[in-house]
């Protein structure tokens, strides 16, 4: 007996920049098992990651309903993994069409089974603001897709309070993100105590350097920091607004702007410097792509997030980095990596978002 199609319903694949895509790549595969029967519904771009992916089962439907539609009937009766994120399938963040294509879909195939990912929910914005009605509209999406699901997952504890509040249901669970730059096997130790990165998108770099802005001067006049290695896209929005900031430093002179860099490039990178500036937060830390690449890495998290609770406790606070021992520095850097390779490697992300398919499904998959 074959085991069951399985889609998956995501945004742009690689090689186009899009964080739910590469999530949705990685997650493909690391996952347990034979994974020939999987195909992909994007929205656009399927070609170009066909190809570069040497995948040919990518198929897109342009985030139009007829289209989505038509591919799940050919699919049939197969198990479906949807990443979700309003904005990636309509421009406002409503795609008000979903769930009802959705529901035709499991109504003609009651054997297939739906897995949704949320990836980003609505915010909270006043009455006034023209976000709240955007959200509103965003929130009754959710619910209704969530009420369609058979397994929901998310990617940090308070989205996973936001889903049950939204949707009333109790079985949500927390997945984290893994690095999209995997860390080679054996990290060197040989690391320069002066160097700092950060690494990320452009409006992620640019809140960062205004986070630390008051300590990296600091620093620099201490002779604790003598570079400072910026990765990733460049934008000239907010490339304009950090090239401020860099300017009133008392030496300019330690930034280097890497821009985008292969991936075997930021791991030689990161394994080489030892502190990591970070503007994760209590709230969103755990689906923070950068975070996870400094935690895999060895790099000393810096971040305005230590907490008695694991993994924040192996962060350091800014006020850390000129007194912490050698040890202390040691000690924690490998405790977070330690977590890291326990809970948010792709290949433990994977098997856990796979065992909690119906065991239906993971006999016929096995066979």
């Amino acid at each position: 007996m074959n085991a069951r199609p399985f889609i998956i319903i995501s945004t742009r694949l690689p090689p186009q920049l899009c964080g739910i895509g590469a999530y949705s790549w990685l997650l493909h595969r690391h996952w347990p098992g034979e994974t020939s029967h999987v195909g992909f519904l994007v929205v656009e771009g399927a070609a170009e990651s066909a190809a570069a992916l040497n995948h040919s089962a990518i198929a897109e439907f342009n985030a139009k309903a007829a289209n989505l539609s038509r591919a799940l009937e050919s699919a049939d009766g197969a198990d479906v993994l949807l990443h979700y994120a309003g904005r990636a399938y309509h421009r406002y963040g409503c795609p008000i069409w979903l769930p009802a294509v959705l529901a035709k879909w499991k109504a003609k195939y009651p054997a297939g089974r739906l897995l949704i990912f949320f990836h980003e929910l609505p915010g909270k914005f006043p009455i006034a603001s023209r976000h709240y009605w955007i959200d509103l509209c965003n929130r009754r999406i959710i619910r209704k897709l969530a009420r369609l699901a058979d397994v929901i997952v998310t990617n940090t504890s308070d989205h996973v309070t936001k889903i049950m509040k939204i949707s009333g249901r109790a079985d949500v669970h927390l997945a984290p993100v893994g690095s999209n730059i995997l860390a080679p096997d054996n990290l060197s130790q040989q690391r320069v105590r002066t160097e700092f990165v950060i690494f990320g998108l452009p409006f992620s770099r640019w809140q960062t350097l205004q986070m630390f802005d008051a300590e990296i001067r600091s620093w620099q006049r201490d002779g604790r920091l003598t570079k400072l290695h910026l990765v990733g896209p460049r934008d000239e929005k907010f490339d304009l607004r950090s090239e401020e900031l860099i300017a009133a430093w008392p030496d300019p002179h330690v930034v280097i702007r890497h821009g985008i860099l292969p991936s075997l490039e930021v791991s030689k990178l990161l394994a080489g410097v030892q502190f990591a500036l970070t503007n994760a937060t209590f709230k969103n830390w755990s689906k923070s792509g950068p975070l996870m690449a400094y935690a895999s890495h060895g790099c000393a998290i810096v971040g305005r997030l230590h907490a008695a609770s694991t993994p924040l406790c192996f962060t350091i606070s800014p006020d850390e980095v000129a007194t912490i021992s050698e040890a202390d520095l040691g000690g924690r850097t490998q405790s977070l990596k330690e977590w890291y390779d326990q809970n948010a490697d792709w290949n433990i992300i994977a098997r856990k978002i796979s065992d909690l398919l119906p065991a239906k499904v993971q006999e016929e998959a096995m066979t």
